[in-house]
This record gives C-alpha cells, sequence and structure tokens, in this order.
C-alpha cells in the first residue's frame, strides 16, 4: 500500500512539473532582431561636391539594397532627405514612418520596420547652433523621432532615432549637451523607466576623441560623460562599446588606434551609436555589433555610400509575456497631405526667418561652411 501511495505521489510531482514547464513554454519565447542605424546622407548634393563623390540616388539605391541584404528587421535612418522615395520604394521593410520632409523641410529621420509602427512623434530640438557656420544646425529642423514598434504579438519596444548638432565649437558643444538632456526628457515621458527600448542615431558624439579633447582642453563640455551620466547610468548600454571593449567606457583614441591600426574612425566608435534597455518582460541580449561601410561592387565610383558607416547590431529577444505591457493606446501614423504642406510653409518661413536676421554675420563674416 505505502508503495503503491509513493508511486502515486511520485506520478503527480512529475505531471506538476511537466504543466509548469508547458505553462512557462508558452509565456516565454526567443527571437533575434537585427537593427541597423544608419546616417543616408541624403542630402541633394552633386557627387564633384560630395566628400564621398557618390551619385547620390545611385547610393542611396545601394543603400537599400545593402540593407535588404543585411537581414534588417528595423532600420532607423538619418538624413532621409531628397531621396527618401529611392530608399522606401527599394526597401524591403514595409512599414515605415511617414517622411517629414526633404531638405530645409524635414527633420530627414525615419524608421523602416518588418513589424507594425504605432504613436509615432517627432520632436524638434529647443537649442540649436549655426546659421552660416558651424554646421548651419538652425536651419535644419532636427530633432527626435520615436516610435513603438510591436515586435512580436502584444510586444512591444519603444524606438528612438535622433540628429544631433555637428560641430564642435563650443555653442554647438553647449547645443548637443541641452539636446541630450532634452532627449532624457523625452524619454522619461514617452517610455517610463520599465519599457524596453533602442536609441539609436547620429549623435555627433564619440567617446574616444570627445573625451580627449574635453582633457585637452579643447572643447567646453564632456560630452562622454553627459552620455554616461543620461542614459548608461539609467539602464542603457551602448551596443558597439559593449561588444567591442567589453564595456569599458573609459577607453582612450591611442588605445583604440593601437588596436584597430587606422586614423579614421569609420570601423570603431564613430558618432553613430544603438543604445539598449530591457523592460516590460523584454530583455534584450546583445550578440555582435560593428560598424559596416556598407560598400559594395556595384559602387561606379572611388569613395563611399554615404559619408557615416551603418551601425549593425543583433539582439537575442527573450521575452516573458507575463511580465509585457502594451502602450495605453495604439495609433497608425497616416499621411496628412494638406498638413504636410502646412507644415512645409511653417518651415521654409522659419528658416528664411532665421537667415534674415543673421544677414549682418554673413556680411561680417563670410559663409564659413564654404571658407
Amino acid at each position: 500500500m505505502k508503495r503503491a501511495l509513493c508511486c502515486l505521489l511520485s506520478l503527480l510531482l512529475c505531471c506538476g512539473f511537466a504543466l509548469t514547464a508547458a505553462a512557462d513554454a508558452d509565456t516565454t519565447t526567443e527571437k533575434t532582431l537585427n537593427v541597423i542605424s544608419f546616417n543616408v546622407d541624403g542630402l541633394p548634393v552633386p557627387a564633384f561636391l560630395s566628400s564621398t563623390k557618390r551619385p547620390a540616388r545611385e547610393a542611396t539605391r545601394l543603400i537599400a539594397q545593402q540593407v535588404n541584404a543585411a537581414d534588417c528587421d528595423v532600420l532607423c535612418a538619418q538624413e532621409d532627405f531628397n531621396f527618401h522615395g529611392v530608399l522606401s520604394r527599394e526597401l524591403e521593410l514595409k512599414n515605415r514612418t511617414v517622411t517629414s520632409g526633404p531638405a530645409v523641410i524635414g527633420d530627414g529621420l525615419n524608421i523602416f520596420s518588418r513589424y507594425p509602427i504605432y504613436n509615432v512623434r517627432r520632436v524638434a530640438w529647443d537649442a540649436a547652433y549655426g546659421v552660416f557656420d558651424c554646421g548651419s544646425d538652425e536651419l535644419t529642423p532636427k530633432g527626435i523621432l520615436v516610435c513603438t514598434v510591436e515586435i512580436e504579438d502584444g510586444v512591444f519596444i519603444d524606438v528612438y532615432t535622433l540628429h544631433a548638432d555637428a560641430w564642435e565649437d563650443d555653442d554647438s558643444m553647449l547645443a548637443k549637451a541641452a539636446q541630450f538632456d532634452q532627449l532624457k526628457a523625452l524619454i522619461d515621458d514617452y517610455s517610463g523607466t520599465d519599457r524596453a527600448v533602442l536609441l539609436t542615431g547620429d549623435f555627433n558624439t564619440n567617446y574616444s576623441t570627445f573625451r580627449d579633447g574635453y582633457k585637452a582642453g579643447h572643447y567646453n563640455v564632456d560630452l562622454c560623460q553627459k552620455l554616461i551620466d543620461n542614459f548608461v547610468s539609467n539602464g542603457f548600454r551602448d551596443a558597439w562599446i559593449e561588444a567591442n571593449t567589453a564595456g569599458n567606457y573609459e577607453f582612450t583614441y591611442a588605445e583604440m588606434r593601437e588596436k584597430y591600426g587606422c586614423d579614421y574612425p569609420r570601423t570603431w566608435d564613430t558618432l553613430d551609436h544603438v543604445y539598449y534597455r530591457d523592460g516590460a518582460g523584454v530583455q534584450l541580449t546583445l550578440t555582435d555589433a560593428f560598424y559596416d561601410d556598407m560598400d559594395c561592387d556595384g559602387m561606379m565610383w572611388q569613395g563611399h555610400l554615404s559619408d557615416h558607416a551603418a551601425l549593425r547590431t543583433s539582439f537575442k529577444v527573450s521575452i516573458d509575456k507575463t511580465q509585457t505591457k502594451a502602450p495605453d493606446t495604439l495609433t497608425k501614423e497616416r499621411a496628412h497631405p494638406l498638413r504636410s504642406f502646412f507644415g512645409a510653409v511653417v518651415s521654409i518661413g522659419k528658416t528664411l526667418r532665421t537667415v534674415f536676421a543673421h544677414l549682418p554675420d554673413l556680411w561680417e563674416k563670410g559663409i564659413g561652411w564654404l571658407k
């Protein structure tokens, strides 16, 4: 009798373990996610004036082909200005944000995804510097684009892409510091502290040269520390640094030059970054991160597809569906031609006012970026 009872109890325990394992299998899944951040250099600049010597339309077509070949799930694009139609038509990623327009009118930021996109928001920078010099950032409505991507039924990640001020003069550095503070505030508002986030873009800041420059007294702001304080100290990790320096954010330019054997950082510590953060039942485990020129055999010129290298990242995504949380509302973005027209009129008007207000500077100093 005792033996029979023991056998029955053992059977019930085994059944319980089996049911628990089955339940866990139903609520826990894994998948891969390949994310690319790429400044696609979409300004309408003739090839003979371009630093990359590229015909822009053909280069954009080849960029799309290279992104397709990379098995990309989410492409975060900056400077997607005048050749957005080419990029959009050639890409296999059929979920995408509605473009805000060409150069001067739009911010050049777009996200293309294999998965549905919701709750798109564009935010212009509160601070920028440069009209006829220092990158002319006040003539382009740069800023932040954020949306929510549904990577699986009921599983969401907030995706940001941005384009920061370009130059390294004192006023541009102060503007970038203010922009990184504005970005942190937007993340707190849009994503809170408990949602999974991908933070991508052209930060126009790297760790090695900017840290060395600040220590040498060339820069008035320690932007490296600003990135660490605003993002790394708040649960974010820089994908390239985690993959290539074992999470050491204190490396120097000399160390990187010795490691990679080259001065020009198209393959290490560039101005482009992907930060990532776990949250709401979504765990992002980085499996790879590297810079890729995306150059290919179809190029008929001596140069590059873009003046930036793409940052390619891959993640293993572990999902606990008992912990996932959907946004309160999910809204699909739609094109509004009339609204876009009036937005373009406002943007052009703002640019013209800025130009006229700074004409005395032009007369006195000349156009800095043509010197």
